[in-house]
Protein backbone atom coordinates (compact mmCIF):
# COMPACT_ATOMS: atom_id res chain seq x y z
CA UNK A 1 0.00 0.00 0.00
CA UNK A 2 1.27 3.43 -0.95
CA UNK A 3 1.95 5.56 2.09
CA UNK A 4 0.85 8.65 0.15
CA UNK A 5 -2.69 7.27 0.03
CA UNK A 6 -3.05 7.44 3.81
CA UNK A 7 -5.43 10.05 5.12
CA UNK A 8 -4.22 12.89 7.32
CA UNK A 9 -6.92 15.16 8.72
CA UNK A 10 -6.99 18.54 7.07
CA UNK A 11 -6.16 21.57 9.15
CA UNK A 12 -3.78 19.78 11.49
CA UNK A 13 -0.05 20.27 11.15
CA UNK A 14 0.72 17.24 13.27
CA UNK A 15 -0.92 13.84 13.21
CA UNK A 16 -0.74 11.01 15.70
CA UNK A 17 1.60 9.03 13.48
CA UNK A 18 3.98 11.99 13.09
CA UNK A 19 4.09 12.56 16.84
CA UNK A 20 4.63 8.88 17.57
CA UNK A 21 7.29 8.54 14.89
CA UNK A 22 9.01 11.68 16.17
CA UNK A 23 9.08 10.42 19.76
CA UNK A 24 10.43 7.00 18.79
CA UNK A 25 12.99 8.49 16.40
CA UNK A 26 14.19 11.14 18.86
CA UNK A 27 14.56 8.72 21.78
CA UNK A 28 16.34 6.18 19.57
CA UNK A 29 18.85 8.75 18.31
CA UNK A 30 19.31 10.05 21.86
CA UNK A 31 20.05 6.50 23.03
CA UNK A 32 22.69 6.13 20.32
CA UNK A 33 24.35 9.32 21.52
CA UNK A 34 24.09 8.62 25.28
CA UNK A 35 23.18 4.94 25.74
CA UNK A 36 24.00 4.67 29.44
CA UNK A 37 22.05 7.76 30.44
CA UNK A 38 18.94 6.87 28.43
CA UNK A 39 18.97 3.26 29.63
CA UNK A 40 19.24 4.37 33.23
CA UNK A 41 16.44 6.91 32.88
CA UNK A 42 13.96 5.34 30.45
CA UNK A 43 14.68 1.63 29.89
CA UNK A 44 12.91 -0.98 32.00
CA UNK A 45 15.43 -1.86 34.70
CA UNK A 46 13.62 -3.72 37.50
CA UNK A 47 16.05 -2.42 40.11
CA UNK A 48 15.33 1.18 39.11
CA UNK A 49 11.58 0.52 39.20
CA UNK A 50 11.85 -0.61 42.83
CA UNK A 51 14.78 1.48 44.11
CA UNK A 52 15.91 4.87 42.96
CA UNK A 53 19.35 4.76 41.27
CA UNK A 54 20.05 8.43 42.09
CA UNK A 55 20.31 9.37 45.78
CA UNK A 56 19.19 12.94 45.18
CA UNK A 57 15.94 11.68 43.61
CA UNK A 58 14.03 9.74 46.28
CA UNK A 59 11.38 8.45 43.86
CA UNK A 60 11.98 5.18 41.99
CA UNK A 61 11.93 5.39 38.20
CA UNK A 62 8.52 3.75 37.92
CA UNK A 63 7.84 5.49 34.60
CA UNK A 64 10.31 3.16 32.89
CA UNK A 65 7.54 0.54 32.75
CA UNK A 66 5.94 2.57 29.94
CA UNK A 67 8.83 4.55 28.43
CA UNK A 68 10.82 1.40 27.61
CA UNK A 69 8.45 0.75 24.70
CA UNK A 70 9.24 3.93 22.77
CA UNK A 71 12.85 3.60 21.67
CA UNK A 72 15.26 1.02 20.30
CA UNK A 73 18.72 0.21 21.57
CA UNK A 74 20.07 -1.25 18.33
CA UNK A 75 20.47 0.54 14.99
CA UNK A 76 19.54 -2.51 12.91
CA UNK A 77 16.33 -3.07 14.88
CA UNK A 78 15.52 0.63 14.65
CA UNK A 79 15.85 0.58 10.85
CA UNK A 80 13.61 -2.48 10.64
CA UNK A 81 10.89 -1.44 13.06
CA UNK A 82 10.55 2.35 12.76
CA UNK A 83 8.93 2.24 9.29
CA UNK A 84 6.32 -0.18 10.65
CA UNK A 85 5.58 2.06 13.63
CA UNK A 86 4.98 5.05 11.37
CA UNK A 87 3.09 3.16 8.62
CA UNK A 88 0.72 1.31 10.97
CA UNK A 89 -0.02 4.42 13.03
CA UNK A 90 -0.67 6.51 9.92
CA UNK A 91 -3.02 3.88 8.54
CA UNK A 92 -4.88 3.58 11.85
CA UNK A 93 -5.41 7.31 12.35
CA UNK A 94 -7.87 7.37 9.45
CA UNK A 95 -10.48 6.16 11.95
CA UNK A 96 -8.82 6.85 15.31
CA UNK A 97 -8.23 10.26 16.78
CA UNK A 98 -4.78 11.10 18.23
CA UNK A 99 -6.37 10.87 21.70
CA UNK A 100 -7.70 7.37 21.05
CA UNK A 101 -4.34 6.30 19.63
CA UNK A 102 -2.51 7.71 22.67
CA UNK A 103 -4.83 5.97 25.14
CA UNK A 104 -4.52 2.66 23.32
CA UNK A 105 -0.73 2.74 23.17
CA UNK A 106 -0.44 4.12 26.70
CA UNK A 107 -2.62 1.44 28.26
CA UNK A 108 -0.96 -1.35 26.30
CA UNK A 109 2.53 -0.10 27.11
CA UNK A 110 1.76 0.31 30.82
CA UNK A 111 0.05 -3.07 31.22
CA UNK A 112 2.68 -4.86 29.14
CA UNK A 113 5.49 -3.19 31.08
CA UNK A 114 3.96 -4.30 34.37
CA UNK A 115 3.74 -7.84 33.04
CA UNK A 116 7.38 -7.88 31.94
CA UNK A 117 8.44 -6.31 35.24
CA UNK A 118 6.69 -9.12 37.14
CA UNK A 119 8.27 -11.68 34.79
CA UNK A 120 11.74 -10.28 35.43
CA UNK A 121 11.21 -10.40 39.20
CA UNK A 122 10.05 -14.00 38.92
CA UNK A 123 13.14 -14.83 36.83
CA UNK A 124 15.40 -13.37 39.50
CA UNK A 125 13.61 -15.35 42.20
CA UNK A 126 13.71 -18.58 40.16
CA UNK A 127 17.32 -18.40 38.96
CA UNK A 128 18.83 -16.53 41.93
CA UNK A 129 20.70 -14.45 39.35
CA UNK A 130 20.76 -10.69 39.64
CA UNK A 131 21.45 -10.13 35.93
CA UNK A 132 17.77 -9.73 35.03
CA UNK A 133 17.31 -7.35 37.96
CA UNK A 134 19.81 -4.85 36.51
CA UNK A 135 19.60 -5.57 32.76
CA UNK A 136 17.82 -2.84 30.73
CA UNK A 137 14.93 -3.91 28.53
CA UNK A 138 13.67 -1.61 25.77
CA UNK A 139 12.16 -1.95 22.34
CA UNK A 140 9.19 -1.00 20.17
CA UNK A 141 7.86 -4.49 19.46
CA UNK A 142 5.06 -4.00 21.99
CA UNK A 143 3.65 -0.85 20.39
CA UNK A 144 3.94 -2.40 16.92
CA UNK A 145 1.78 -5.32 18.04
CA UNK A 146 -0.64 -2.88 19.72
CA UNK A 147 -0.97 -0.95 16.46
CA UNK A 148 -1.50 -4.21 14.60
CA UNK A 149 -4.37 -5.07 16.97
CA UNK A 150 -5.96 -1.72 16.15
CA UNK A 151 -5.70 -2.43 12.43
CA UNK A 152 -7.12 -5.90 12.96
CA UNK A 153 -10.14 -4.23 14.51
CA UNK A 154 -10.59 -1.31 12.10
CA UNK A 155 -9.46 -2.73 8.74
CA UNK A 156 -9.34 -6.54 9.00
CA UNK A 157 -9.57 -7.18 5.24
CA UNK A 158 -7.33 -4.37 4.01
CA UNK A 159 -3.92 -5.15 2.55
CA UNK A 160 -0.91 -4.63 4.76
CA UNK A 161 1.33 -1.62 4.22
CA UNK A 162 4.97 -2.16 3.19
CA UNK A 163 4.06 -5.62 1.86
CA UNK A 164 3.41 -6.50 -1.82
CA UNK A 165 -0.31 -6.93 -2.47
CA UNK A 166 0.37 -10.10 -4.46
CA UNK A 167 1.26 -11.89 -1.23
CA UNK A 168 -2.34 -11.57 -0.05
CA UNK A 169 -1.54 -10.58 3.54
CA UNK A 170 -4.29 -8.63 5.30
CA UNK A 171 -4.41 -6.64 8.52
CA UNK A 172 -6.25 -9.47 10.27
CA UNK A 173 -3.16 -11.68 9.85
CA UNK A 174 -0.68 -9.20 11.30
CA UNK A 175 -1.08 -9.29 15.13
CA UNK A 176 -0.56 -13.02 15.61
CA UNK A 177 2.13 -13.19 12.92
CA UNK A 178 4.14 -10.43 14.60
CA UNK A 179 3.71 -11.82 18.10
CA UNK A 180 4.62 -15.36 17.00
CA UNK A 181 7.66 -14.27 14.98
CA UNK A 182 9.03 -11.95 17.66
CA UNK A 183 8.45 -14.49 20.43
CA UNK A 184 10.16 -17.26 18.45
CA UNK A 185 13.21 -15.14 17.62
CA UNK A 186 13.44 -13.86 21.19
CA UNK A 187 13.11 -17.33 22.68
CA UNK A 188 16.04 -18.68 20.66
CA UNK A 189 18.12 -15.47 20.68
CA UNK A 190 17.32 -13.77 24.00
CA UNK A 191 20.54 -11.75 24.05
CA UNK A 192 19.67 -10.11 20.72
CA UNK A 193 15.95 -9.61 21.44
CA UNK A 194 15.51 -9.42 25.24
CA UNK A 195 12.30 -7.39 24.85
CA UNK A 196 10.45 -10.26 23.16
CA UNK A 197 7.95 -10.71 26.08
CA UNK A 198 6.51 -7.32 25.10
CA UNK A 199 4.98 -8.88 21.97
CA UNK A 200 2.70 -11.64 23.39
CA UNK A 201 1.63 -9.46 26.31
CA UNK A 202 0.82 -6.57 23.95
CA UNK A 203 -1.28 -8.98 21.88
CA UNK A 204 -3.48 -9.63 24.91
CA UNK A 205 -3.57 -6.18 26.49
CA UNK A 206 -4.09 -4.42 23.16
CA UNK A 207 -7.09 -6.66 22.52
CA UNK A 208 -8.32 -6.14 26.09
CA UNK A 209 -8.29 -2.37 25.70
CA UNK A 210 -10.36 -2.40 22.48
CA UNK A 211 -12.66 -5.14 23.73
CA UNK A 212 -13.59 -3.57 27.08
CA UNK A 213 -12.08 -0.12 27.68
CA UNK A 214 -11.89 1.91 24.48
CA UNK A 215 -14.60 4.54 24.08
CA UNK A 216 -16.51 4.44 20.78
CA UNK A 217 -18.42 7.69 20.38
CA UNK A 218 -20.62 6.37 17.55
CA UNK A 219 -21.85 3.47 19.66
CA UNK A 220 -21.75 5.57 22.85
CA UNK A 221 -20.27 2.63 24.71
CA UNK A 222 -16.97 1.32 26.03
CA UNK A 223 -15.45 -1.57 24.13
CA UNK A 224 -16.40 -3.57 21.05
CA UNK A 225 -18.29 -6.66 22.22
CA UNK A 226 -19.09 -7.98 18.75
CA UNK A 227 -18.50 -11.71 18.12
CA UNK A 228 -16.06 -10.87 15.32
CA UNK A 229 -13.53 -9.53 17.84
CA UNK A 230 -13.22 -12.36 20.33
CA UNK A 231 -9.72 -13.20 21.51
CA UNK A 232 -9.63 -16.50 19.62
CA UNK A 233 -10.31 -14.60 16.36
CA UNK A 234 -6.74 -13.26 16.57
CA UNK A 235 -5.34 -16.77 16.09
CA UNK A 236 -5.14 -18.94 12.96
CA UNK A 237 -8.16 -21.21 12.42
CA UNK A 238 -6.42 -24.45 13.55
CA UNK A 239 -5.61 -22.82 16.90
CA UNK A 240 -8.97 -21.18 17.52
CA UNK A 241 -10.71 -24.13 19.26
CA UNK A 242 -7.97 -24.28 21.89
CA UNK A 243 -7.87 -20.49 22.30
CA UNK A 244 -11.67 -20.41 22.50
CA UNK A 245 -11.65 -23.05 25.24
CA UNK A 246 -9.25 -21.08 27.43
CA UNK A 247 -11.09 -17.85 26.57
CA UNK A 248 -14.43 -19.31 27.65
CA UNK A 249 -12.94 -20.43 30.98
CA UNK A 250 -11.41 -17.00 31.57
CA UNK A 251 -14.67 -15.28 30.60
CA UNK A 252 -16.76 -17.38 33.00
CA UNK A 253 -14.28 -16.73 35.78
CA UNK A 254 -14.35 -13.00 35.03
CA UNK A 255 -18.15 -12.85 34.97
CA UNK A 256 -18.31 -14.61 38.32
CA UNK A 257 -16.06 -12.06 40.05
CA UNK A 258 -16.64 -8.79 38.11
CA UNK A 259 -19.66 -9.17 35.87
CA UNK A 260 -20.14 -5.43 35.46
CA UNK A 261 -16.84 -5.16 33.60
CA UNK A 262 -16.53 -8.49 31.81
CA UNK A 263 -20.14 -9.18 30.77
CA UNK A 264 -20.65 -8.75 27.03
CA UNK A 265 -23.42 -6.55 25.70
CA UNK A 266 -24.68 -9.29 23.37
CA UNK A 267 -25.65 -11.26 26.48
CA UNK A 268 -27.99 -8.43 27.50
CA UNK A 269 -29.70 -6.49 24.73
CA UNK A 270 -30.56 -3.65 27.11
CA UNK A 271 -26.87 -2.77 27.39
CA UNK A 272 -26.50 -1.54 23.83
CA UNK A 273 -25.38 -2.64 20.39
CA UNK A 274 -22.09 -3.46 18.69
CA UNK A 275 -21.84 -0.74 16.00
CA UNK A 276 -18.60 1.06 16.87
CA UNK A 277 -17.47 3.10 13.86
CA UNK A 278 -19.42 5.79 12.03
CA UNK A 279 -19.97 4.40 8.49
CA UNK A 280 -19.80 7.91 7.00
CA UNK A 281 -16.42 8.57 8.61
CA UNK A 282 -15.09 5.20 7.48
CA UNK A 283 -16.23 5.94 3.92
CA UNK A 284 -14.75 9.45 3.90
CA UNK A 285 -11.38 8.19 5.13
CA UNK A 286 -11.17 5.43 2.57
CA UNK A 287 -12.00 2.61 4.98
CA UNK A 288 -14.21 0.69 2.59
CA UNK A 289 -13.21 -2.55 4.20
CA UNK A 290 -13.68 -1.41 7.77
CA UNK A 291 -16.28 -3.10 9.90
CA UNK A 292 -18.98 -0.67 11.07
CA UNK A 293 -21.10 -3.49 12.40
CA UNK A 294 -21.10 -7.27 12.28
CA UNK A 295 -22.57 -8.63 9.06
CA UNK A 296 -23.78 -5.29 7.69
CA UNK A 297 -22.65 -3.12 4.83
CA UNK A 298 -22.22 0.58 5.48
CA UNK A 299 -24.67 3.01 3.84
CA UNK A 300 -24.44 6.75 4.40
CA UNK A 301 -24.71 8.11 7.92
CA UNK A 302 -28.06 9.82 7.26
CA UNK A 303 -29.76 6.59 6.19
CA UNK A 304 -28.04 4.22 8.62
CA UNK A 305 -30.85 3.97 11.15
CA UNK A 306 -33.54 3.72 8.48
CA UNK A 307 -31.50 1.01 6.78
CA UNK A 308 -31.20 -0.95 10.03
CA UNK A 309 -34.94 -0.65 10.73
CA UNK A 310 -35.90 -1.90 7.26
CA UNK A 311 -33.41 -4.72 7.40
CA UNK A 312 -34.72 -5.82 10.80
CA UNK A 313 -38.29 -5.71 9.48
CA UNK A 314 -37.37 -7.83 6.46
CA UNK A 315 -35.53 -10.38 8.57
CA UNK A 316 -38.44 -10.59 11.02
CA UNK A 317 -40.92 -11.21 8.19
CA UNK A 318 -38.65 -13.90 6.79
CA UNK A 319 -38.39 -15.58 10.19
CA UNK A 320 -42.21 -15.52 10.56
CA UNK A 321 -42.67 -17.25 7.22
CA UNK A 322 -40.06 -19.88 8.03
CA UNK A 323 -41.65 -20.54 11.43
CA UNK A 324 -45.08 -20.86 9.81
CA UNK A 325 -43.68 -23.31 7.29
CA UNK A 326 -42.03 -25.46 9.94
CA UNK A 327 -45.14 -25.39 12.17
CA UNK A 328 -47.33 -26.49 9.26
CA UNK A 329 -45.05 -29.40 8.42
CA UNK A 330 -44.92 -30.55 12.06
CA UNK A 331 -48.67 -30.43 12.55
CA UNK A 332 -49.45 -32.07 9.23
CA UNK A 333 -52.59 -29.98 8.92
CA UNK A 334 -51.46 -28.11 5.80
CA UNK A 335 -50.23 -29.23 2.46
CA UNK A 336 -46.64 -28.32 1.63
CA UNK A 337 -47.77 -26.55 -1.53
CA UNK A 338 -50.16 -24.25 0.33
CA UNK A 339 -47.59 -23.29 2.93
CA UNK A 340 -44.94 -22.59 0.30
CA UNK A 341 -47.46 -20.55 -1.71
CA UNK A 342 -48.44 -18.45 1.30
CA UNK A 343 -44.81 -17.89 2.17
CA UNK A 344 -44.06 -16.84 -1.39
CA UNK A 345 -47.00 -14.41 -1.45
CA UNK A 346 -45.91 -12.77 1.79
CA UNK A 347 -42.33 -12.53 0.68
CA UNK A 348 -43.31 -11.09 -2.67
CA UNK A 349 -45.05 -8.23 -0.88
CA UNK A 350 -41.67 -7.01 0.33
CA UNK A 351 -40.20 -4.56 -2.13
CA UNK A 352 -36.53 -4.11 -2.80
CA UNK A 353 -36.51 -1.04 -0.62
CA UNK A 354 -37.26 -3.05 2.53
CA UNK A 355 -34.44 -5.49 1.77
Amino acid sequence: MDLNSFHIPEGHGLSGSNILGGIVGFLTVWHMMAPSFVDEALALVPHHTVFTPVPVIPVPFFWNIATAHFFEGNLIKAVLILPWVFALARMLERLWSPKALAFHLGFTALATGLGVFAYELFTVYRTHSHYAFFAPVRGCVGIVVALAIGLRHAYPFEALPLVPHAWGFQCQHLPFALAAFISTVGFFFPRWLPEWPFAPLALFFGWLHIRYLMWFSYAEAHGDHSPEFTFDSLFPRPMRPLASCFGAIAYRAGVSCCAGFVKLREADESLGHAIVYDPAKASENGGANSRPSPGASAPSSASQREYDARRAKALQLLDDNINALLAGQAAGGRRDGEVSSNGGIELSEMDDKDL
